[in-house]
């Protein structure tokens, strides 16, 4: 029973992983050369996995390694700071070039599923993540000090 936890944490990336393939196939069959592939996918990735030790730390293998949630802690901020880049550079593009500038080879119904369908979910995944990432630091403190309470009695 030792490797059950790591059993569950592989079992969740690879859904992480199916999750990513289910978001891009849209857009991948469609567009060649997506501008925000890279940061889309990394978007969903860091959302999925951040919101899943947020709230189901303790079912993670590193529940009690104090050193592995201080440097979570820290490290989401640095990746909330690279994520909010990620998302301004996306809304600059939006505003300047628009969507219809990588649909234009696409059928009109085409060009207006992809024209709704892009933005929504960039949007749902970056702004989540940002959220996350935002609530990582408290998440990881209170279960620092929780672990350090618990085992000083």
């Amino acid at each position: 029973m030792k490797y059950r936890p790591w059993l569950i944490e592989l079992i969740w990336f690879m859904f992480t992983g199916l999750m990513v393939y289910l978001v891009i196939l849209p857009i991948r069959s469609e567009i060649y050369g997506f501008p925000f592939e890279k940061a889309n996918i990394w978007f969903v990735i860091v959302f999925i996995t951040f919101l899943r030790w947020l709230l189901l730390l303790n079912a993670t293998p590193f529940r009690k390694n104090q050193a592995f949630k201080a440097f979570l802690g820290m490290g989401s901020i640095w990746v909330m700071l690279y994520s909010i880049r990620q998302f301004g550079l996306f809304q600059t593009f939006l505003d300047e070039k628009g969507i219809q500038s990588i649909t234009a080879h696409l059928t009109e119904d085409r060009q207006i599923a992809l024209a709704k369908y892009i933005p929504s979910e960039f949007i749902f995944f970056s702004v989540g993540t940002i959220l996350v990432c935002l609530m990582m630091p408290v998440r990881m403190i209170i279960s620092i000090w929780r672990t350090y309470n618990l085992n000083k009695s």
